[in-house]
């Protein structure tokens, strides 16, 4: 770098991604207790915005996600956040609506699930931030058991590939893969916002966001700690103790294990089916029920 050249940060792309693209003065941020949301609260805040923070858990599980957006709340001194408790008693009725948002993928249907149930709790603010595909630039979870080296396949990911029967990706295939594709559900997310007249604002999906991150290797965006480049930018997250690198929203909630109940219902799994990606596929292929 030359003497004097500036560097890019993040938080500047972002902030400016919200100034550029959110003309009013309040906002809802849909909050978890990971570094994208609150990330994307932060950045909101410098720009100016009055952050009205949002996080869910299902009904009589408690979530860690909620118990840390709150904390993050509390010592930003935002307003309190709102947490929506998320029935579970109407899985199929709800099945049907994410059905008609579109979902496909089993991760269409369990991201989405939860905000069936927060939208309608957005009563005032037009524009809903949200940290959505930052996921796609620094690789999956821990959680995922994929771990990369910039010069080899995905560590553990040869089995995982075979056992689902998927063509074995590069750190940078995995990324265009992600971002270029259904991104975990982002139109089916925004098909709901816009069923709520409510406009889905994601920070990290900006083209100037994008280009920086693409531009970095693994090391450089997850050295020496998962997700060190937006840490790096965003200092205030020091104050909030631990912060989840990553947050597999539908599996720390427990959407997944939900979900897995309706494979024993005759009107979903019509087929008889022993995964929950296998009758998301029957829907998603027309094959309905007759």
């Amino acid at each position: 770098m030359n003497v004097g050249q500036r560097v890019t940060l993040i938080k500047d792309l972002l902030i400016d991604h919200i100034k550029n693209n959110v003309p009013d003065s309040e906002v809802a941020v849909l909050l978890s207790g990971g570094v994208d949301s609150v990330s994307v609260a932060l950045a909101a805040q410098d720009a100016g915005k009055k952050i009205f923070p949002y996080t869910f858990h299902l009904k009589d599980k408690p979530s860690y996600d909620a118990l840390k957006a709150k904390e993050v709340s509390d010592k930003m001194g935002w307003l309190e956040c709102q947490t929506v408790e998320v029935p579970t008693d109407n899985l199929v009725r709800d099945w049907h609506r994410l059905v008609e948002l579109k979902c496909r993928k089993k991760t269409h249907f369990e991201c989405v699930f939860p905000f069936l149930y927060v939208y309608p709790q957005i009563k005032n603010q037009k524009y809903v931030l949200t940290g959505w595909g930052a996921d796609g630039y620094f690789g999956p979870s821990k959680k995922a058991m994929m771990r990369y080296s910039s010069d080899k396949k995905w560590d553990n990911y040869t089995r995982y590939c075979k056992e689902h029967n998927q063509k074995q990706l590069t750190f940078n295939e995995f990324r265009l893969a992600y971002l270029d594709g259904d991104c975990a559900g982002l139109k089916e997310h925004t098909n709901l916002a816009t069923k709520h007249n409510k406009i889905h604002v994601t920070p990290y999906l900006d083209t100037n966001v994008r280009e920086l991150l693409m531009s970095k290797s693994y090391e450089e965006l997850n050295k020496p700690k998962q997700k060190h480049f937006i840490r790096r930018d965003f200092t205030e997250l020091k104050k909030f103790g631990t912060i989840k690198p990553h947050q597999n929203l539908h599996l720390n909630a427990g959407v997944d294990k939900l979900f897995e109940t309706l494979l024993n219902n005759t009107e979903i799994n019509f087929k008889g089916r022993k995964r929950m990606m296998d009758i998301c596929r029957d829907w998603s292929n027309g094959v309905l029920p007759i």
